[in-house]
């Protein structure tokens, strides 16, 4: 009985500092970029750490005889959903985003930790229509992983691929490269219908394009106004360096009048010269970003293709 309590105690200190090295990973800010590509990761992280930890409280309590069988289990779910759950709830007044996906990718992690161990599991000695069904839920688990990650990776590749071209609505893999504030947006026959419904400055950013624009010396913007009303457009393109000041980001304004269509044509090296202070790094270009620069006027953009010449 001694040797039992001894190992249930070293078990519990190696679950503690598994949940240290957890707490750790969620809110010790990480050294990610702020891509599209690391934000994918770091919310993909939250699955097979709350599979360690899930996997962790199934590995140090199954030797104690008040946990065996479904209590077992029950218990290793209790205590990963709960701490995925506890792990965003704390994180408001940490003043940092909480996230339902993130609690949603913790059960995810819950749940295949679960399903690994039962199909390991002597004692439990699962019937084969049983076992079947754990490996459905395991293969779903980690098919609900891997998902988000094999868009980024296709959207990447759409990307790249179609550089100097930044977007031409062809596909819908476009929208993953767009950020909007203040509007809605759709594609519809291969351009960009843009609902600019807020008041204060709403606008579509094409965010992470190609960042390299050097060897090429023009902007193109192809876009229409479809509403009756005149559409007052700012358009900015900032760099990596950008400190969000208006005066460290190339800034234009252009008027278009009712139903016009136009395509603009910017020099690259006025956004160069954009910044009051410095020159722009064309190496490193990360944003581009269109918005209705007064609360009167046309509350509707079409855009057909931003590229590069």
């Amino acid at each position: 009985m001694r040797e039992v309590y001894w190992a249930v105690q070293r078990r519990l200190l190696y679950l503690l500092i598994l949940f240290l090295i957890a707490a750790l990973l969620l809110f010790v800010p990480l050294p990610i970029q702020p891509t599209y590509a690391g934000r994918t990761i770091e919310n993909a992280g939250h699955t097979p750490l709350f599979f360690l930890v899930t996997f962790g409280v199934l590995f140090v309590m199954r030797e104690h005889p008040r946990f065996q069988g479904v209590r077992l289990y029950a218990l290793a779910a209790l205590v990963g959903a709960g701490a995925g759950f506890f792990s965003e709830v704390i994180q408001k007044p940490l003043a940092r985003d909480a996230s339902w996906e993130d609690v949603a990718a913790d059960v995810v992690g819950v749940i295949l930790a679960l399903a690994v161990h039962a199909l390991f599991d002597r004692r439990a000695k699962l019937p084969t229509w049983q076992r079947l069904g754990v490996v459905a839920v395991a293969m779903s688990c980690v098919a609900i992983f891997l998902t988000p990650i094999v868009r980024m990776a296709r959207a990447y590749v759409h990307r790249n691929g179609q550089f100097p071209v930044i977007a031409d609505f062809h596909s819908h893999i476009e929208k993953y490269w767009t950020l909007s504030f203040g509007v809605n947006r759709e594609i519809v026959d291969d351009a960009l219908e843009v609902d600019l419904f807020a008041d204060e400055f709403p606008g579509v950013s094409f965010h992470e394009p190609v960042p390299d624009w050097r060897g090429y010396r023009t902007l193109i913007i192809d876009l229409e106004n479809p509403a009756p009303e005149p559409l007052h457009l700012g358009v900015r393109v900032h760099d990596r360096r950008h400190n969000y000041n208006f005066n460290d980001r190339f800034n234009r304004r252009y008027d278009l009048q009712a139903g016009e269509r136009r395509t603009l044509r910017i020099a690259l090296e006025d956004i160069r010269h954009g910044p009051r202070h410095r020159l722009m790094d064309m190496a490193h270009v990360s944003d581009i970003t269109l918005f209705r620069g007064e609360k009167s006027g046309s509350r509707r953009l079409r855009v057909y293709s931003v590229r590069l010449e």
